[in-house]
């Protein structure tokens, strides 16, 4: 994986993401600090839950088909993963269904105060849990339609039409699968559906939705594997124009 560029996006013939039994290295090698990192983040915001996750050892693209093996673990490993700098610690994959409006916005969220990441931007879309596991693998698109769905509403499988490749970023041990889905709707007419969704919520994962409309709209409140997407299709969409 180290040869595939950071900050760029790769189309992929195909992704598949299988499921390794064995526990995970770094949660055993990283307990001690795990349990007291997560100690001092439950202080900051109850509301974290340390619910089952999964993080990727292997990971590799090879003539165009990325393939990765993930092993179980605990949320804890996560949050105490996005403060190891290190470049030695496993990989993070999830998959991003992008909504795509019929006048070409790119629909994204904010992240309510109840969750790890509040008030930053993002696609809708969320790590790959244990209801996305089909036999020995990940279901990358049926999570893509899970989280969409629980987060805004919206039935990406009702999209006008949908990209053939999914796309991969990598940054910082992130790796995200972008798949874009085209509606006919306009992005205020998207929005405001949204908001209605949003409303209805007890506890949404999500506070406000916004659209992107142009490269370099979104900002450092927006993860580099998000930010890197959304400009290269604008930038590819300027070019088709």
């Amino acid at each position: 994986m180290h040869d595939i560029p950071e900050g760029q996006v790769l189309p992929l013939r195909s992704a598949t993401v299988r499921i390794d039994a064995a526990p995970l290295q770094y949660a055993i090698e990283h307990g001690d600090g795990i349990e007291a990192y997560w100690r001092k983040a439950r202080g900051a915001n109850p509301a974290l839950f340390n619910g089952p996750f999964f993080m990727a050892e292997e990971a590799g693209v090879t003539g165009g088909a990325f393939n990765a093996r993930y092993h179980r673990t605990r949320f804890a490993t996560m949050m105490h993963w996005k403060a190891d700098h290190s470049a030695a610690k496993p990989w993070h994959i999830f998959g991003v269904g992008v909504i795509v409006s019929g006048d070409n916005r790119l629909i994204a969220g904010r992240m309510a105060p109840s969750t790890s990441a509040a008030g930053r931007i993002y696609f809708p879309a969320g790590s790959f849990d244990e209801d996305d596991v089909v036999g020995d693998h990940i279901d990358i698109d049926g999570n893509m339609l899970r989280e969409v769905e629980e987060e805004t509403g919206v039935d990406l499988s009702k999209a006008m039409r949908r990209d053939e490749d999914i796309h991969l970023v990598t940054v910082n041990r992130s790796i995200a699968l972008f798949r874009r889905h085209y509606f006919d709707a306009s992005a205020a007419e998207l929005l405001g559906r949204i908001r209605l969704h949003i409303a209805s919520e007890v506890d949404s994962e999500l506070d406000d939705i916004t659209a992107i409309a142009a490269a370099g709209e979104m900002d450092e409140a927006t993860p580099p594997t998000f930010r890197t997407f959304a400009d290269w299709h604008f930038e590819v969409t300027a070019r088709q124009a």
